[in-house]
Formats: structure tokens, C-alpha cells, sequence
């Protein structure tokens, strides 16, 4: 019986060839028809099972596809900041043939003839499908077409949207994508409005969704960088823009990131009412916009862009049941600083990598994706009043932010730089009944930080929200420039909460901010100034 996991010696003749097969791997050589044989390439076979041969004009067809002509240099298509002059192009050119048709025999009269009407064709016998074409210098995104030269009045003009690779595998099924969205996007009704927007945006590549998605959540480490991983793996790392902030989208050489089909925007953040809020909104209603790059005219273009977004910063810039962002809360307890199912969280991150890290896997993913029932989604049109998110509701109920600026001028009036998670409540009780969860996204809008503290002894870490410039560190916080104890400052916030504070109803706020001088029993009176501190 022959023990399968025996190690059998080789010969030296065997290790040495092995060397030059790892070798030429480690060059990106294994596909090259060696004449020595070391060859690991796939050969094209005919249905009798023969080599194909292509016939000398679908060669052309192919190579003429391969590369742009422009001031006497040769484009890559494929990377247009690559340029051949005509010698190296030929080189080139037979090394790919010998790849794609390695059964297939040229003679040296059969090349020259070849790159004679490839490169040097006569112009009565111009050929756009046998001829190297001659580019305008200009691009575009074509989104579901694999072509990647388009001509028009005769000059080529080149696509550089891809087909993504992994769609020519076989899928692999898997669990963990779900597992994972289940878990940052708990509410079953925002996960289906999310996946069919995924699904729509990759199924009609070449239209335009006219709503975007926005990732929120105020701690780090919450999953949003994982799942935008996961999309523009999706839509194919080539065709997708990834950038910092709105700059890069709003400035004048912006066709670079406008081209591609996926456009994610980290950790956006605007002004209310600013000229870049209203030009993203504008990016991503609009199916054309002028953009301009770099040495040449600006021009009018459609855009078929796919926008999501993230944010650590509450989207307070929005109006009021703005029908072009779905946003989507990702805080939540499995955060990388502490959260309590920290563990678990690393777990479904994990599982989610290991199944993306192979073609066939994120295959499963999309091929899932392709399957789903979108006769009820509408890409044109985001139904606030049907599909809002928790997060929505809670900006529209703050909106016009009286809430807000009424906490601002009592927290600011007493000094307050540093209050625990439940003083927090019972200061938004002062005024409105807010869900719990309110609280979250009013303090932050308000500058607050959010953090667990431990003090006076007690080494058991309480939730706290707390101003930046209250540096809040060893029990103590910082006070009009002197640091104070941290229970002593809690004391403060308790006795301001002990005032009898008459709760406002938010219908009335502004019937009694007008009647101020008036009514003792208005908030306006029980705003004062603590000179302990």
C-alpha cells in the first residue's frame, strides 16, 4: 500500500525545474509558452477537442482593442499612464498572443505583414477593427459594456469601467455576509431597503440610483470600512472611487472620481445650507454635471455614479425628510474600543473576511444579491414616510433643532463640560419626551463626546458625555481653566437638575421664548451662572 503523505525524494533535475516554475511564478511568467515546456496556461480547445487557431483578422480584431494611439505613443487601455513606442509595442503584442494561443504559429513574414496593417496601415484602408486606433484623449464610463473603445466621428474614445473578474467564477455560497448585516443593521425593514439598493445599483450598472446611502455612527471600529470594503469589491475595485471628505467630489478636476460607477465619500461632513452640501445633493439627483480634468476643456457629462457615504458626524445638514440620503445608524455594542460584544463583533468580521477573500466567495454575495425580488424598490425616489430609519425619524423630530439650542444656552450658562449618560436623560426631560437613544445624537450635535470615566475611589467606569476642552482624565475635568473633581461637577449638574423645572412641551417653545420677560416660570429664569467653578 502506497502511504499518499510520504515524502519521496526528487531528483535534481526535478528540483531544478521546479526552481524555474516558482521562479517564473514569482515573475507573472507561469502563462508564458516556455519552449522548454513549463507551462501552466489553459489552451483554448475547438469542440473536436483540437487547439483553436483564430483566423488572422480576429486576431487583429483583438489586439486593435488592446491600445490607443495619441502624439506618436501607444496607450494600455487598461492603464493609460502606460505608453509603448512602436518597437517595444510589437514585443509586447506577441507575448500576449503567445499567452491567449500558444498552439498558434507565426512566421516571421506573417508578424511583419501583421503589425504592417496593426500599426502602419494604409489610410485608403483604414480599418477600426484591424488598425490601432487614434484616441481623442478623452474617457468614459460605459457601465456594463466590455468594450472598452468607443469612436465617434471616427476617433476612439476609451471605457474604463471593467467587467469585475470574480464574475466569471463559479459562486460560493456563504452565511457570513448575512450574519454580519444582521448584526449592524439589526432592523429587518432598513436591512431589505439597503440590500435592494445594492442590488439595483449592481444589476443596472449602466443607470443611476437617485438616492445615496449614508453609513453614521459616532464610535470607531463599528463595520462601515468592512462593508464598503465588501461593495467596491462588488462593483470592482477599478470601477470604484474611494475619497476623504467632500473636496475631492466638489472640486473643479472632479471627472477622475465621477467616472467610476462606485463613488464612496469617509467621513463627510458639511455646513448647513453651504455650497458643497448643495453640490453633493445636486451629484446625486443629477444624470449629467460639468467636470474637467486636468489639460483639457470642461465639458457636460453624464454621470451614472452610485454614491455611499460615511460619517462620524451627525448629519444635522440635511433637511428635513430629505428624500436623498437613507441613513443608517452603525453604532452599536461590538465597537473596537470597549463595546460588550466586542468579541462576537470580531467574530462575524472574521467569518465575513474569510468569505470575501476568494472570488468565488464574494460571487456567492453578488449572484444572492442578482436573485432578490426588487419589484417594490424604487431607485429614483427614496419613500421617506415609508422607509425611513430610526436615525431619520430622531433628525426629523430635531428639526429646527429648538431643542437643541435650548439645551445649548443651559449647558452653556452653567458651564456644564462633563454629566453622566443618565443626567444626560433627565436633561433632555427638561424639555421634550425623547426615546432614550435621543440623547445620543443631540449631545453630539451639540459638541459632546461620549466615553466611560471612573472617579472618586470607585473603580467602576460610568457613561459620560463631556466637551473636549474639559480633557476629562485621573477624576478630574477642566472648568474655566481649572481642573475640578469630577464628582464635585456631577454635584453641579445634579443640583441644576433639582431646580423645578417646568417641562416644555415642544409646541410651546416658541410661544414661551416669547413671553420670556414675563413668566417666572419660563426657562429662561432658571438659567443661571455658577460662580463655584
Amino acid at each position: 500500500m502506497i502511504d499518499n503523505d510520504a515524502d519521496f525524494p526528487l531528483t535534481q533535475e526535478a528540483e531544478d525545474f521546479l526552481a524555474i516554475i516558482e521562479r517564473r511564478i514569482e515573475q507573472g511568467l507561469a502563462h508564458h509558452p516556455f519552449p522548454d515546456g513549463a507551462w501552466s496556461g489553459f489552451i483554448k480547445l475547438n469542440e473536436d477537442g483540437t487547439p483553436y487557431n483564430p483566423s488572422y483578422d480576429e486576431i487583429l480584431r483583438l489586439v486593435s482593442g488592446w491600445f490607443v494611439k495619441k502624439d506618436n505613443k501607444f496607450h494600455d487601455v487598461n492603464n493609460l499612464q502606460t505608453t509603448y513606442q512602436a518597437q517595444d509595442l510589437k514585443q509586447v503584442i506577441v507575448s500576449r498572443i503567445k499567452v491567449l494561443f500558444p498552439k498558434l504559429e507565426l512566421t516571421n513574414k506573417d508578424l511583419k505583414d501583421f503589425f504592417l496593417v496593426l500599426l502602419d496601415p494604409p489610410i485608403s484602408n483604414a480599418n477600426p477593427e484591424r488598425n490601432i486606433p487614434v484616441w481623442s484623449g478623452h474617457t468614459v464610463s460605459l457601465p456594463a459594456n466590455t468594450q472598452k473603445i468607443s469612436f465617434r466621428d471616427g476617433v476612439a474614445t476609451v471605457n474604463l469601467w471593467e467587467y469585475p473578474a470574480y464574475r466569471h467564477t463559479k459562486s460560493v455560497k456563504g452565511t457570513a455576509f448575512d450574519a454580519f448585516l444582521a448584526y449592524v443593521i439589526p432592523n429587518e425593514a432598513e436591512r431589505v431597503v439597503f440590500l435592494n439598493w445594492l442590488a439595483w445599483s449592481l444589476k443596472h450598472e449602466e443607470q443611476k440610483p437617485r438616492w445615496a446611502v449614508m453609513l453614521y455612527s459616532q464610535k470607531q471600529g463599528t463595520g462601515k470600512t468592512v462593508l464598503t470594503e465588501l461593495v467596491k469589491d462588488l462593483f470592482g475595485v477599478s470601477n470604484t472611487s474611494r475619497i476623504n471628505g467632500v473636496s475631492q467630489l466638489v472640486a473643479r478636476f472632479n471627472k477622475e472620481v465621477l467616472q467610476h460607477k462606485l463613488v464612496i465619500v469617509e467621513e463627510i461632513e458639511v455646513k448647513k445650507g453651504s455650497k458643497e452640501a448643495n453640490q453633493v445633493k445636486s451629484l446625486i439627483t443629477e444624470d449629467s454635471t460639468t467636470v474637467e480634468a486636468k489639460g483639457l476643456p470642461s465639458s457636460v457629462e453624464s454621470i451614472n455614479c452610485a454614491f455611499l457615504m460615511t460619517t462620524n458626524h451627525l448629519p444635522t445638514w440635511l433637511e428635513e425628510a430629505d428624500r436623498r440620503f437613507f441613513i443608517l445608524n452603525f453604532d452599536h455594542e461590538g465597537y473596537n474600543n470597549g463595546g460588550k460584544d466586542y468579541e462576537k463583533f470580531v467574530g462575524l468580521v472574521k467569518d465575513l473576511k474569510e468569505q470575501i477573500s476568494t472570488l468565488a466567495g464574494v460571487k456567492g454575495i453578488y449572484d444572492d444579491l442578482m436573485a432578490r425580488d426588487l419589484s417594490e424598490h424604487n431607485p429614483m425616489s427614496l419613500d421617506v414616510a415609508k422607509h425611513s430609519t430610526s436615525l431619520m425619524r430622531e433628525l426629523q423630530v430635531l428639526t429646527p433643532d429648538v431643542v437643541k439650542e435650548q439645551l445649548r444656552e443651559i449647558l452653556a450658562a452653567n458651564n456644564i463640560v462633563f454629566f453622566t449618560s443618565k443626567q444626560a436623560q433627565q436633561l433632555m426631560d427638561l424639555f421634550a419626551k425623547r426615546e432614550a437613544n435621543s440623547t445620543t445624537h443631540l449631545f453630539t450635535g451639540l459638541g459632546y463626546k461620549k466615553n466611560r470615566f471612573a472617579w472618586g475611589g470607585d473603580k467602576s467606569q460610568k457613561a459620560c458625555w463631556y466637551l473636549p476642552s474639559a480633557a476629562p482624565e485621573r477624576g478630574e475635568v477642566l472648568v474655566g481653566g481649572i481642573r475640578v473633581p469630577m464628582a464635585l461637577h456631577l454635584e453641579k449638574v445634579d443640583n441644576l437638575l433639582s431646580t423645578p423645572f417646568q417641562r416644555i412641551d415642544e409646541n410651546s417653545l416658541t410661544k414661551q421664548r416669547q413671553h420670556e420677560t414675563n413668566d417666572v416660570g419660563t426657562v429662561s429664569q432658571f438659567l443661571r451662572v455658577d460662580e463655584d467653578f
